[in-house]
């Protein structure tokens, strides 16, 4: 694929550090993909926010916990309540795989998507891409949403759906599931901000017009939105 996947870079050229452009990303992307564009770096971003997802894991576990005893209690009365343990193996194992698997299929994506608009595509330098244009919704997202939950109250939990508040367009539908649910919950601005960061990776990190960058971004976001739409249909959402 490409290039292939070059060996991950903690210090960056040109005065940069990996570590703070996962951060620097978000109020200065061209300057943070452009010493991507030198040097890709995935470990720092992955890193930091497979950290910041563990970190909120245990905030919310006794949202969790009670989410998953109401559900058991309404569709299956009389079933015991998995241990503590066991939740948490579970539940962050499933998350840390899940949200690895979203990462490469991202930079997958923006591989065969610039491949076909022209681009030499570089496979280690499109997940470093995606990985900081994910930064918005992996942390920040991630973030406001455990806010809200916290607001809404422990006793709002009925399912491990409650886990994730409307913050998106699907507020203008309450009560959508399946496919059309997960659509509109991936739709929201913290998401629009990070097509826009991953639109400006593309185009500086292969020299592409900022045309191409963001129809690229717009066309795999898209994309990402059948796949979780259909993967929730599946899940037995209607």
């Amino acid at each position: 694929m490409g290039a292939g996947i070059q060996q991950p870079a903690v210090e960056q050229g040109s005065g940069g550090n990996a570590w703070l452009d996962v951060f620097k990303v978000l109020f200065e992307p061209g300057a943070v993909f452009e010493r991507v564009r030198s040097q890709p770096s995935f470990l720092a971003p992955y890193v930091t926010i497979m950290v910041a997802q563990i970190i909120l894991f245990f905030v919310n576990m006794s949202y969790l916990t009670v989410a998953i005893q109401n559900q058991i209690a309404t569709q299956a009365p009389g079933r015991p309540v998995p241990p503590a343990g066991v939740l948490v193996a579970f539940g962050l194992g499933f998350l840390l795989i899940i949200l690895t698997i979203v990462f490469l299929i991202s930079g997958f994506l923006l591989w065969v998507l610039v491949s076909l608009f022209g681009g030499e595509a570089k496979f280690g330098t499109l997940i470093s891409v995606a990985l900081y244009g994910a930064v918005p919704s992996a942390i920040l997202l991630s973030v406001v949403g455990t806010i809200v939950l916290h607001m809404k109250g422990i006793g709002s939990m009925t399912s491990p759906q409650d886990m994730q508040p409307a913050l998106g367009i699907d507020l203008l539908v309450p009560g959508a599931k399946g496919f059309m649910g997960a659509i509109l919950k991936g739709i929201n601005p913290f998401s629009i901000w990070g097509v826009a960061l991953t639109g400006i990776g593309v185009s500086i990190t292969h020299r592409l017009s900022k045309g191409t960058g963001y129809t690229v971004a717009v066309i795999g976001f898209v994309v990402g939105l059948l796949i979780a739409g259909s993967l929730a249909s599946l899940g037995g959402g209607r």
